[in-house]
């Protein structure tokens, strides 16, 4: 005996997620049904929706030019640190958010859709895939035309949605598995829909469109009026026209026609109405890119655009158009899917966005290499280049704007135990003097890096030091050259900086990174004083084996 015989309700069965594909790649087919039954007309006749609002080129210009730009922007995952920040690369949130946030789409694809549904219909909405662990392995978007926040009987927020279901079914996600990204909103909980709120200028701009190509198809205007000069018959005037339409029609369009004299051609131009129409085109562009926060340029509107405003103009939509975009994406997923300690944060790289023309490119990092913030291989890096090697690594350092504080941590030198050391003892003191604030920089940031690393023999601190004791000898040279009157190819032995290098690994182990801005300057005035005593020792055998008698 079946239920339904006797009359008993039978129990619903409870909804089955099933993804349904179609609504998965564009959840924007629902709004046909809108189109037809929930939209009331603007006072322009048009009925207006996301759907319709889209087929519009302006709109659809402007809702691509923010969803493609920050679709091309790369969301990284960083790991603070006690100065800083590093990528953490080995995170499997990592993959998530920057490569692949599911099976069916890349991470570019995803940013791109959401800041779409963020800018035409004022929300987006991403579901969390968590595995048995609860940890996120995976966002997927939804519709924001099927999804809404809801409140559940105990006033916990929930979002309902209709997503990869049929029939009207409904299904509950819970807050913490769904990343919600608002615009502007009364509550904070559902954003405005940016078409809703505008519905009236956007109806505008449609209905001149329909004007326009109406105004422009076939024979909707004449181009031209004939006349004749005497009164003929109707079949005369049939065929002329006929004559003229044949002659000047088609592909003869734009050709010089010819007319008996009998007749006179009069061209028609535009009335002030109809010219009054292609202004306020114009008028709607500008409303719609108004309302986008797109600079009209970005829609199709070049009147006022210059080699000198360009720039500008791109530099505006990076920092008022896409970052209110960005920072809501960015702190949505650190308060879903990342430590409450603040250990970790995601940020868009916007740089490419904010670099200017080459030449001001360029210009900005020589300056950045000049006064110390830039090294070379820094630069590479920003550049996307290979770096140079460790010597690319090292920071220059203006002298007139050097800590005066750091310039008074070298040591008094020691006095001189032998004949030699005496002999250079003058030279000496003036060297220090010219060379402390030229190289008490470069030492002090060399002796901090080498602080830091755990093996500190002289073969790992050779390429750190090596090219500043080079610059030292190299300069040394030059004054025993002059000195001494030796030839300009004499070079004293590669031994000098070797021992010297040697000679700091040996007091290495005892280098702290506390302790590195008072080290440095006794290792440079120990370096000073050996480079040169040797150097000036060489050059005095130099001498003496060059003239014996002397």
């Amino acid at each position: 005996m079946s239920l339904i015989k006797l009359n008993l309700e039978v129990p619903p069965s409870p909804p089955i997620e099933q993804r349904d594909s179609t609504v998965n790649v564009n959840g924007l087919f629902s709004a046909a049904w809108s189109m037809l039954t929930d939209t009331t007309p603007t006072a322009s006749g048009e009925m207006v929706n996301e759907a319709i609002a889209l087929q519009h080129i302006t709109v659809y210009a402007a809702v691509r030019c923010i969803a493609e730009s920050v679709g091309s922007l790369t969301l990284r995952l960083y790991r603070r640190t006690d100065r800083g920040r590093q990528e953490a690369l080995d995170k499997s949130l990592y993959r998530v958010l920057t490569v692949s946030p599911n099976d069916e789409m890349s991470a570019p694809v995803l940013w791109e859709s959401i800041a779409g549904c963020m800018a035409l219909t004022g929300n987006a909405y991403l579901e969390i895939l968590r595995n048995s662990a609860l940890e996120p392995v995976g966002i997927y978007p939804l519709s924001p035309l099927l999804t809404t926040p809801v409140r559940l009987p105990d006033k916990t927020l929930a979002f309902k949605t209709s997503v990869g279901l049929t029939n009207g079914q409904t299904r509950i996600v819970a807050a913490k598995d769904m990343l919600h990204f608002p615009l502007f909103s009364w509550d904070g909980l559902k954003g405005l829909s940016p078409i809703g709120q505008a519905r009236q200028a956007i109806g505008l701009a449609r209905a001149a469109e329909k004007f326009g190509s109406k105004f422009f198809g076939n024979g909707s205007r004449p181009g031209g009026l004939l006349t004749p000069n005497s009164k003929i018959d109707e079949k005369e005037m049939i065929n002329f026209r006929k004559f003229w339409e044949a002659a000047n029609g088609g592909e003869n369009q734009g050709r010089i026609g010819v007319l008996p004299q009998s007749w006179t051609y009069t061209q028609l131009g535009l009335s002030p109405e109809d010219s009054q129409f292609l202004e306020t085109r114009q008028f709607s562009r500008t409303d719609i890119a108004a309302l986008f926060r797109v600079p009209p340029t970005m829609v199709g509107d070049t009147t006022r655009l210059s080699n000198n405003n360009h720039e500008q103009q791109s530099l505006s939509f990076v920092t008022d158009t896409l970052r209110p975009y960005l920072v809501r994406i960015e702190k949505e997923i650190q308060r879903k899917l990342l430590p409450v300690d603040g250990s970790m944060f995601v940020e868009f790289d916007v740089s490419e966005r904010l670099r200017g023309d080459f030449a001001t490119t360029m210009a900005g990092f020589a300056t950045g290499k000049q006064w110390g913030f830039y090294s070379t291989n820094a630069v590479l890096e920003k550049l996307g280049e290979n770096p140079i090697g460790p010597e690319g690594d090292v920071y220059w350092a203006p002298v007139n704007m050097m800590n005066a504080a750091s310039l008074t941590t070298v040591q008094k030198p020691i006095a001189p135990t032998t004949p030699a050391e005496a002999e250079a003892e003058v030279d000496q003191r003036s060297l220090f003097d010219a060379y402390i604030p030229a190289f008490n920089g470069l030492f002090q940031d060399a002796v901090s890096r080498i602080s830091s690393r755990s093996k500190r023999d002289a073969e790992s601190i050779t390429p750190i030091l090596n090219p500043i004791l080079q610059s030292i000898s190299s300069l040394i040279v030059t004054e025993a050259r002059s000195k001494f009157d030796l030839p300009d190819d004499w070079t004293p032995s590669d031994k000098i900086v070797r021992d010297c290098i040697k000679n700091a690994s040996s007091r290495a182990n005892e280098w702290t990174t506390d302790n590195a801005s008072s080290v440095s300057g006794s290792e440079m005035s120990k370096a000073i004083r050996s480079i040169h005593t040797n150097i000036f020792r060489e050059a005095g055998a130099a001498i003496a084996t060059r003239n014996p008698h002397v």
